[in-house]
């Protein structure tokens, strides 16, 4: 098989400043620290990533996939900076995979510190991935944690993308009712495609 072509410096002009909206997030980043270890943003730009090197990050998380031409410039740019790289596939309308929640923990716990954790517009799937490591990794209370999913953010509770509320509902209430945790829950009980319907 062989590999996609590089990109030409037009290429990433066009793919990330133009088709992707990369213009529209050089005014605006979304970018918050959940603590010390863990950074939410949207899709940085290779010169943000630059920046976020500067800042101490070690590591980024796209939510995005790796396939996209987006997140090929992107794996190219932090294998120029030196940051660790990894990609997993969600959508910010469908729920994502078990698979992909599994990875989502592997990532939270392996990945070098601080980590940059994103999705396109930081907000949706990257609000769920922040939702889920406060309440996982730090201990916070799931109803506290969800304010990561929510207007400030850019998260519109009532739009298409609202289906991330539906997990953690489900989550929610298995969790009151027996106790179990998030992992556990997700290996045993997640159902995907029933929570959709």
């Amino acid at each position: 098989m062989t590999q996609p072509a590089p990109f030409t410096p037009t290429d990433r002009l066009r793919l990330y400043w133009l088709k992707d909206h990369g213009f529209l997030r050089t005014l605006w980043t979304n970018f918050h620290k959940l603590d010390d270890d863990v950074w939410r943003h949207n899709h940085p730009s290779p010169s943000r990533l630059a920046q976020l090197k500067a800042m101490g990050a070690a590591s980024v998380l796209t939510l995005r996939g790796d396939t996209s031409p987006p997140s090929r410039i992107e794996a190219a740019a932090c294998a120029e900076l030196g940051l660790e790289f990894r990609a997993l596939e969600m959508r910010a309308i469908i729920l994502p995979r078990k698979d992909a929640l599994l990875g989502l923990l592997d990532a939270l716990r392996e990945m070098p510190k601080p980590m940059v954790i994103h999705c396109k517009s930081g907000s949706d799937r990257t609000g769920l991935a922040a939702t889920i490591y406060l309440h996982v990794s730090k201990g916070v209370p799931l109803a506290e944690a969800r304010k990561q999913l929510a207007p400030r953010f850019i998260h519109n509770p009532w739009g298409r993308a609202a289906i991330v509320n539906k997990l953690l509902d489900a989550y929610g209430a298995a969790h009151d009712a027996t106790g179990i945790g998030f992992e556990d829950w997700v290996r045993s009980d997640y159902d995907q495609v029933g929570l959709m319907s």
